[in-house]
C-alpha cells in the first residue's frame, strides 16, 4: 500500500513535468522520458519483489509486450492520419510517452488511458474550434491529456 502512495507521488511528478513541458515547447525531452520509464521499471520490480504471487520476470515481459502494442497502435495513427491529412496529428514524445505508461498501467489500463485522452483531446479541439480559437488542423500540446489519462487510470487501477 505505502508503494503505491510513493509511487503514485513519482508518476504524478513525471506527468505534471512532461505536461509543462509540452504547453511551453511543444517537445517532450528524451531524457524525462527515460527518467518516467526507468521509475516504471522499478516500480515493477519492488511490486514483483514484494509479492510472492506476481512473477517478476512476468510482469516485465507482459508489460512490455503491451508498450510495444501501443507504441505500434499510436505510431500507426501517427502515420496514417499523415498520409491521409499531410499533417503530424501525434508527435514522437506522445507516442513514447503513451507506450512508455503501458509499462506503469499495464495494456488494458493504457487502453482505458488512451481512450481518457482522446476525448478530452476531442472535447477540447471542439470547444477551440466553435469557439473559433482554432483553425483548421491547429496542433495543440496532447500531453497534457495523456497526463489526465494516465493519472486516472493508474488511480482506477489502484482503487
Amino acid at each position: 500500500m505505502i508503494i503505491n502512495i510513493i509511487f503514485t507521488f513519482f508518476i504524478l511528478f513525471f506527468l505534471i513535468y512532461i505536461s509543462i513541458e509540452d504547453i511551453k515547447t511543444m517537445l517532450i525531452s528524451e531524457n524525462i522520458l527515460r527518467a518516467f520509464s526507468a521509475f516504471g521499471f522499478l516500480y515493477l520490480f519492488i511490486i514483483g519483489s514484494t509479492n510472492e504471487e506476481i512473477n517478476c520476470i512476468d510482469l516485465f515481459l507482459k508489460n512490455s509486450y503491451g508498450m510495444i502494442i501501443i507504441f505500434i497502435i499510436m505510431y500507426s495513427i501517427s502515420y496514417i492520419s499523415y498520409k491521409l491529412l499531410g499533417t503530424k496529428v501525434l508527435g514522437l514524445g506522445d507516442i513514447k510517452m503513451s507506450s512508455i505508461s503501458t509499462i506503469w498501467l499495464g495494456l488494458k489500463f493504457s487502453l482505458i488511458s488512451l481512450s481518457i485522452s482522446f476525448i478530452l483531446s476531442a472535447l477540447y479541439s471542439l470547444q477551440g474550434k466553435l469557439a473559433g480559437k482554432f483553425y483548421k488542423f491547429q496542433q495543440y500540446p496532447f500531453a497534457p491529456f495523456l497526463s489526465i489519462g494516465i493519472f486516472s487510470s493508474w488511480i482506477l487501477d489502484k482503487i
